[in-house]
């Protein structure tokens, strides 16, 4: 029965990949001009005929919340004795965030406020502010510009 058994699973094993190849082969001939996730391998074209970009693959955010945003610059007053070193123990930046409900390395955009920028949590608030995000500007003037605003986050 052991042995049995064992061409059973053997036939089972070859048969499936011997049919996904197949099935495969099959997919790539009869829609060539699609690939294996379902994006289009032909860019599209305009009514003039100009070929245009196609993002293919593009990563999705694993989800979507609206939270309070404010700003902070690197003044001792804003931040502890070390204001150009985030929590993270990395220099201040462009793009850099604090935040208390994300882990260090989080990719987040602001779509409807910055477009396409990325910005990554390297910095910690205030315990008092478990569900806020502040993003770092280089100055005092531009953090108090941006204000508190209330900003859909898009998390990676």
């Amino acid at each position: 029965m052991t042995n049995q058994l064992r061409k059973f699973k053997k036939f089972i094993n070859s048969s499936f990949f011997g049919i996904s190849g197949i099935l495969l082969a099959l997919n790539s001939v009869m829609f060539p001009q699609m690939n294996l996730l379902g994006f289009s391998k032909i860019a599209p074209s305009n009514e003039a005929g100009e070929i245009r970009a196609v993002e293919v693959n593009k990563p999705r955010p694993q989800r979507a919340v609206w939270v309070t945003v404010t700003a902070y610059s690197s003044t001792p007053d804003q931040t502890d004795d070390t204001p150009f070193i985030t929590a993270n123990g990395s220099r201040v930046r462009d793009g850099i965030i604090a935040a208390n409900f994300l882990r260090f390395g989080t990719k987040v955009k602001f779509p409807e406020y910055f477009g396409n920028k990325d910005f990554e949590v390297q910095d910690r608030m205030h315990p008092r502010f478990p569900n806020r995000m502040d993003i770092w500007f280089p100055t005092r003037e531009a953090a108090l510009d941006f204000g508190i605003k209330k900003l859909k986050v898009e998390i990676y």
